[in-house]
């Protein structure tokens, strides 16, 4: 554990106890998407092409608007679970 703050750290305890800190609303939405970002830009990736229809992007884009993950995450994310077991591919 560090026993020292610097200047900045100290300042920033200083202004948390004098309770002038005042937390966001969302403030764990904001931390979950931060993280999720982190983790997607850490990662190795490939460059993959798929085909798919004009359609199923538009939805793909419509789900990437409503839970504020890229759809490109979304499929990485499809392909991973499937790669794993974790769900089943029926056609």
């Amino acid at each position: 554990m560090k026993k020292y703050l610097d200047q900045e750290e100290a300042e920033i305890l200083q202004f948390h106890k004098s309770q002038k800190l005042v937390v966001s609303e969302g403030r764990n939405e904001e931390i979950n998407k931060a993280v999720k970002s982190a983790k997607s830009t850490l990662k190795d990736e490939v460059l993959l092409n798929i085909k798919i229809s004009d359609r199923d992007l538009d939805h793909l884009k419509l789900k990437e608007i409503e839970i504020g993950v890229p759809y490109q995450d979304i499929v990485s994310a499809l392909i991973h679970k499937y790669l794993d077991n974790q769900i089943k591919l029926t056609l």
